[in-house]
């Protein structure tokens, strides 16, 4: 990761769970950087969260998202601040129409799986992180994808899923967490929860 400066600054960076230090001092941290990045490229910060008690004492005033309200937030890039989301709220609010989006992960809801998926940077390493998968599971997870356009609503939709996902299985690679994170920004929150309880029947 590169100081602040816009184009040169990763679109989304991952702060993973940290079992040692408090959540609120990596808050801090993730702040503090992220206000430093809205000043360079002139966005605003927003923070994003599922509930407004979900967001640091310290908010105040700033702009906010959250399932069901808003406060001064715009609707165009930002920089967005993402406060211990589930996987839901990841993929109810897609941090994909951000200018920048830090992704601060709570210790219950593993969130690595979208950010390899989207090439995040991870906060501590700095390191870009990319899919572990091999060919094929990246074949299949193409392919639930394109059979997902109805939500794996309809029979034919969950048929061939749950073959894949069986595939998938067959082959040692069937990682639900991962699975869903590949989808967020393609399908929308409940559709990947289709997926995840079709997953348990793999």
């Amino acid at each position: 990761m590169t100081d602040p400066g816009g184009a040169t600054f990763p679109r989304f960076i991952y702060v993973p769970w940290v079992s040692d230090q408090p959540h609120s001092a990596r808050a801090d941290e993730t702040v503090e950087l992220a206000t430093e990045l809205a000043a360079q490229i002139r966005r605003p910060v927003i923070g994003i969260a599922s509930t407004k008690d979900q967001l640091p004492d310290d908010w105040g005033k700033r702009p906010y998202r959250t399932r069901k309200s808003s406060a001064a937030a715009t609707s165009g890039p930002a920089v967005e601040v993402h406060f211990w989301p589930s996987l839901d709220d990841l993929a109810a609010m897609n941090p994909g129409r951000a200018a920048h989006a830090f992704i601060l992960e709570f210790g219950s809801d593993d969130l690595s799986g979208w950010a390899r998926h989207h090439h995040a940077v991870h906060f501590d390493t700095k390191d870009e992180l990319t899919p572990a998968l091999s060919a094929e599971a990246i074949s299949l997870y193409e392919s639930i994808d394109r059979i997902g356009n109805n939500s794996w609503h309809d029979d034919y939709g969950k048929r061939d899923a749950l073959r894949d996902l069986r595939r998938l299985r067959d082959i040692g690679e069937l990682d639900p967490g991962d699975l869903a994170g590949y989808m967020i920004g393609r399908h929308s929150h409940t559709a990947i929860r289709k997926l995840l309880e079709l997953a348990k029947k793999a």
